[in-house]
């Protein structure tokens, strides 16, 4: 392994919530009440600004709900400018030229800026997929870290740290664990996604207080462990 790759370390989870937009207003707020009940003390918030292309999903169309998420205190960082690719799929990113991606970044950062008065923290694209061209661009732009996969990248120190597993909810009935229970027995360090509509979803409540209760994760937001580093 390269010097400038290493481990997050054993028993560590990195918590974000996705897709927080407008169009998931009322679950973003019921989801973070209940990870407030559980006890979940740091994640990070991944903003689409313009979700769906659509402007009735923008924050400039809902102030207050900024001004509450920036009353939290927790991270605030990118997942995409829309969610949504040139083919129509959430994985916004792919097939994009680096000029493309450039767009699209600098859009983003300009609509979280007007919605939140600073900079979005670091990128966590939809799906985590991008062209690698991505973690460039940002660095660019001046953000602190962009996460591809399990590899997250920290700007402008070149470092990359890994995690073993990424855990994915898509909001969806069913939570596909099969390529990370494993590494959870195995208390290997995990990137965890919760949906905003996961509060309805009693097997993903389960699942996160079997990994604080039994498995003895500990939830951090990315640069809450990140800035450690730096």
């Amino acid at each position: 392994m390269s010097e400038n790759v290493r481990h997050v370390e054993d028993g560590i989870a990195l918590l974000s919530l996705h897709e927080v937009t407008p169009a998931f207003e009322d679950d973003v707020v019921k989801m973070l009440d209940l990870l407030e009940e559980m006890g979940v003390g740091s994640l990070t918030l991944l903003v689409t600004p313009f979700y769906g292309l659509k402007r009735v999903n923008t924050f400039e169309k809902s102030p207050t709900f900024a001004e509450y998420l920036l009353s939290l205190g927790h991270e605030l960082s990118l997942h995409g400018y829309t969610h949504v690719s040139i083919t129509g799929s959430a994985d916004e990113f792919t097939g994009l030229s680096p000029a493309k991606v450039n767009s699209r970044m600098m859009f983003a950062i300009n609509m979280f800026e007007n919605a939140f008065g600073k900079r979005p923290v670091g990128t966590v694209p939809p799906r985590w997929t991008a062209p690698a061209d991505l973690c460039r661009i940002s660095a660019r732009l001046n953000l602190r870290y962009t996460t591809i996969g399990n590899d997250i990248h920290l700007h402008p120190s070149g470092r990359t740290v890994t995690t073993a597993q990424l855990i994915v909810s898509r909001g969806k009935r069913i939570l596909d664990l099969s390529k990370a229970v494993m590494e959870m027995e195995l208390g290997g360090a995990l990137q965890v996604a919760l949906h905003p509509v996961d509060h309805r979803h009693k097997h993903v409540i389960d699942l996160l207080n079997d990994m604080t209760d039994r498995l003895n994760y500990r939830f951090m937001g990315y640069w809450e462990y990140l800035r450690s580093l730096v």
